[in-house]
C-alpha cells in the first residue's frame, strides 16, 4: 500500500465486476474507504443481484481496507443521492467518484427498439449523470473532489452499437462541461476510454486491472492537475485524447447559396473531409 488516497473517501459505481471492481480494490489498497456501488444487473440492464457489490466489500475487508456496500440503481434520483449520502454518513465526506456503471445491447439501427436504445441511454448516460450530481453539491462545497468517469471508443464509430456510442460521446460531452462548471472550485473531472476484457467486451485480451492506476491516479489530489480530459488505456499504453478542433472553414458574407456549396466545399474543405 503506497497511500496516495489515504484518509480519503470515493464512490464507486458499478464496482461490483470488471473495472469498477479492480478501481475499488486498489482505491482501497492505496488507503481509501470506498463505498462499493452496484445494481448487479445482467450485461442488458435487467435484474439485479447483491452478491457482486458484497463480494468486492468482503475482499477489501479481509485485506484490511474499509469499504460498504450500495446496491443503488445510479439511474434512479433517490439512489444517486442515496450513495453520495452513504458516504458521508459512513466516513464523513466525499473525495473521489468514479462512475463505471454500464450495460451494453447490440443491434444494427434498423432494428434497434426505443427500448433498447433508452435502456443503454438509461444505465450508462443518465447513471453517471445522477451520481456526479449529487457530488457536485459536496465537492462544491468543501472546495474540492475529482471524478473519473468510464466512456468507450463506440463514438468514433462501430457497427451495432448506436446505443452505446450515443451514450459513450454524451458521457465525454458531460466530462467536459461538469469540468468547466466545478473547476472554479477546485474539482476535476475527467474520463477514461478503456479497452479491457469485461462482460461487456469479451472480445478484448487486457485486463480491467491495467485501467485502475490511472483512475486512481486521477482521484488523488497529488496527480496533476488536469480537467476536462479523455484518457485512453489499452495494457501498458495510457494516451489522451485532443479535444475537438475546427479543421477548415470557408466563409462569404451572407448565407451560402447551393450553387456556391457545390463549388466551395469540395474545393475549400475537401481536404478536410
Amino acid at each position: 500500500m503506497t497511500s496516495r488516497v489515504e484518509g480519503k473517501v470515493a464512490v464507486v459505481t458499478g464496482a461490483g465486476r470488471g473495472i469498477g471492481r479492480a478501481v475499488a480494490i486498489l482505491l482501497a489498497e492505496e488507503g481509501a474507504s470506498v463505498v462499493v456501488n452496484d445494481l448487479g444487473c445482467e450485461v442488458n440492464g435487467t435484474g439485479s443481484s447483491r452478491v457482486p457489490a458484497d463480494s468486492v466489500v468482503d475482499e477489501i475487508r479481509s485485506k484490511g481496507g474499509n469499504a460498504v456496500a450500495s446496491y443503488d440503481d445510479m439511474a434512479l434520483i433517490e439512489s444517486g443521492e442515496s450513495v453520495i449520502r452513504t458516504a458521508v454518513d459512513t466516513y464523513g465526506r466525499l473525495d473521489a467518484l468514479v462512475n463505471s456503471v454500464g450495460v451494453r445491447i447490440d443491434c444494427p439501427i434498423g432494428e434497434m427498439s426505443p427500448e433498447e436504445f433508452g435502456r443503454v441511454l438509461r444505465n450508462d448516460l443518465k447513471g453517471t449523470f445522477v451520481p456526479t450530481k449529487f457530488a457536485a453539491i459536496e465537492f462544491r462545497r468543501q472546495r474540492s473532489g475529482r471524478i473519473v468517469n468510464m466512456t468507450s471508443d463506440a463514438g468514433l464509430g462501430g457497427s451495432g452499437v448506436s446505443n452505446y456510442a450515443a451514450s459513450s460521446e454524451a458521457i465525454i460531452g458531460l466530462t467536459r462541461t461538469v469540468a468547466r462548471d466545478l473547476g472554479k472550485y477546485g474539482v476535476t473531472c475527467n474520463a477514461i476510454s478503456p479497452l479491457a476484457r469485461t462482460r461487456l467486451f469479451t472480445e478484448a485480451t487486457d485486463n480491467p486491472e491495467d485501467v485502475a492506476p490511472l483512475a486512481v491516479y486521477l482521484c488523488a489530489e497529488s496527480g496533476p492537475n488536469v480537467n476536462g480530459y479523455v484518457f485512453g488505456v489499452q495494457g501498458g499504453s495510457v494516451s489522451v485524447y485532443t479535444n475537438p478542433l475546427i479543421a477548415r472553414s470557408v466563409h462569404k458574407w451572407g448565407t451560402f447559396t447551393m450553387d456556391e456549396l457545390d463549388e466551395s466545399v469540395p474545393k475549400t474543405l475537401g481536404s478536410a473531409l
